[in-house]
């Protein structure tokens, strides 16, 4: 028989997976299971923020050498120029949720492990 995790999910919902151990949690929600969560989440999302800006550097270089062999327009790699800007930004602000939304879940394990509500 397997007994279902204790825990409540972020969006509210009681999580559907099954309990290991004594503690009534899965492995995801077992506070002694935390630093590892963190660890993991932190390297994955490392791993995509640093491919997408790779990608953005190198296509950056692609329109700064096609404006010089005079295959791109000026103002049309201007405009381009803008819109790798813009998606910089928007690179930075999901960094930032991202770094939030961890801190709140490592704030919530330390206060379930020391029992505050």
């Amino acid at each position: 028989m397997n007994i279902q995790c204790s825990a409540t999910k972020a969006n509210g919902e009681p999580c559907t997976l099954p309990a290991n151990g004594p503690s009534g949690f899965c492995w995801a929600h077992a506070p002694e299971n935390a630093q590892k969560r963190r660890r993991a989440a932190s390297k994955a999302a490392r791993s995509k923020g640093n491919r997408e800006v790779l990608t953005l550097k190198e296509e950056i270089k692609g329109v700064i050498a096609d404006v010089r062999a005079g295959s791109l327009d000026r103002n049309d790699a201007a405009v381009m120029i803008q819109g790798y800007r813009a998606l910089k930004d928007f690179l930075a602000l999901e960094r930032q949720v991202k770094e939030t939304d961890q801190l709140a879940t490592e704030i919530e394990d330390l206060k379930r492990e020391y029992g505050v509500a």
